[in-house]
C-alpha cells in the first residue's frame, strides 16, 4: 500500500513540474516579444530605397519608397513618362497628398477621399508592397 502513496505523490511532482515549466515558457514567450516589440515603432526598417511596380498603360511605373531606420522619410513615383501621364493624371497629384498623409502618420492606413479612392488604393498597394521589402 505504500507504494500506491508514493505513485500518487509522484504524479503530483509530474504535474506540479510540468505546469512550472510550462509557466516558465509562456513567461519567456511574453517578455521576449515585449522586448521585440518594446520601441515605440511597430516596425523597424532595412534604412535605404525600396520600390515596387504598378503597370500603367501597359509600362511599368515604380513606387519608390525611401525609409530610414525607424520611419518612412520619403516617397515617389518613378518612370512615369508622358503617356500615362495623360491617360493616368491623378496619379502625381494622388501621390503627393497620400505620400505627406502616410509619411505623417507613418502608416499606409489613411482614409482615401471618394475622387482618389481607385488611384489611392493602387498607390497604397504599392507603397505597402516596398514597404515589405524594407521591414526586418
Amino acid at each position: 500500500m505504500g507504494t500506491k502513496f508514493v505513485v500518487i505523490k509522484l504524479r503530483e511532482v509530474l504535474k506540479t513540474a510540468i505546469l512550472t515549466i510550462i509557466g516558465f515558457a509562456i513567461i519567456g514567450a511574453i517578455l521576449y516579444f515585449c522586448i521585440q516589440g518594446g520601441s515605440d515603432d511597430e516596425s523597424c526598417y532595412n534604412p535605404g530605397t525600396y520600390s515596387a511596380e504598378i503597370i500603367l498603360h501597359n509600362n511599368p511605373v515604380s513606387v519608390q519608397v525611401s525609409v530610414s531606420e525607424k520611419e518612412i522619410t520619403n516617397i515617389e513615383l518613378l518612370n512615369m513618362g508622358e503617356t500615362q501621364e495623360a491617360f493616368y493624371p491623378l496619379f502625381k497629384q494622388s501621390l503627393g497628398e497620400i505620400s505627406a498623409e502616410i509619411i505623417e502618420k507613418q502608416s499606409t492606413n489613411i482614409a482615401l477621399s471618394n475622387d482618389k479612392s481607385i488611384t489611392g488604393g493602387i498607390l497604397i498597394k504599392a507603397v505597402d508592397l516596398a514597404l515589405e521589402k524594407a521591414k526586418k
